[in-house]
């Protein structure tokens, strides 16, 4: 059992996501050029470069909710590419930089090695959490989420980042999401 929860320890610090190694390329490559002291452009007053300024975006009210993508207007508008307000306004962050964007600001988007993790789920045991699906919409984007329940002409799904409950439109899904939400409710 020692054994089991060192490795279980050494896995999850391993697959941590990283401010300097993960996440300041990803700003670098897509948003230095209009968010950086380095440019000297400081659009919607976000500046990614200077970590004291970017510091202060960092919390339960501002850009990024440690612990909350789905709160964080900075993870919404980069994962989001039909967002009004979506960044880099031009491009898309590749999926994996989403995800790793996600499990950083899930982890608590601590800007140093030392800064504490932070898991939104841990207050809930494991038996509250549906297990996680990939759906599909009729885009053919991917979503990991877990069914709650149907309601009206909305999926209730569970995202695994924080455990909020979101609606999702069936008509929004292709039909093998659509069937597996149907099938789940039973």
């Amino acid at each position: 059992m020692k054994v089991f929860t060192a490795l279980l320890i050494i896995t999850s610090s391993t697959l941590a996501a990283d401010f300097k190694k993960d996440i300041q390329p990803i700003l670098e490559k897509h948003c230095y050029e209009c968010h950086s002291e380095k440019a000297g452009k400081k659009k919607a007053g976000y500046v990614f470069d200077d970590l004291e300024t970017f510091q202060k975006d960092i919390n339960p009210k501002g850009a990024i909710v440690p612990g909350n993508p789905a709160e964080s207007h900075l993870f919404i508008v980069v994962a989001d590419a039909e967002h009004e307000a979506h960044m880099p306004p031009k491009d898309n962050l590749s999926s994996r930089e989403i995800e790793t964007m996600r499990e950083w600001i899930t982890e608590g988007a601590g800007l140093t090695k030392d800064a504490p993790k932070m898991t939104p789920t841990a207050g809930l045991a494991k038996k509250d959490l549906p297990p996680i699906m990939t759906w599909t919409n009729f885009e053919g984007k991917k979503i990991k989420a877990g069914f709650v329940r149907l309601e009206g002409e909305n999926v209730i799904l569970r995202m695994p980042a924080n455990a909020q409950e979101v609606p999702y439109a069936m008509s929004k899904l292709d039909a093998a999401s659509q069937q597996q939400a149907k099938d789940s409710a039973q």
